[in-house]
């Protein structure tokens, strides 16, 4: 029998021209944490990337161009 997780996934949409933002981390927030924010940048070349917070949880951020 094979085991596997279903892991939803964190996105974040931010502004056409950010390049440094914070964002909160879902799952940090929803163990708890304190500070659940995450502080970040994404250079304006590129339209989307992937951030950690400091505990390790994964987010996608997308560049809203819409």
């Amino acid at each position: 029998m094979a085991s596997w997780a279903v892991l939803t996934e964190q996105t974040v949409w931010i502004s056409p021209l950010a390049t440094g933002f914070t964002v909160i981390c879902d799952r940090c927030a929803e163990l708890g944490e304190t500070f659940p924010s995450v502080h970040a940048t994404l250079s304006l070349e590129h339209l989307r990337g992937t951030i950690d917070c400091p505990r390790g949880h994964q987010i996608r951020v997308e560049r809203d161009g819409r």
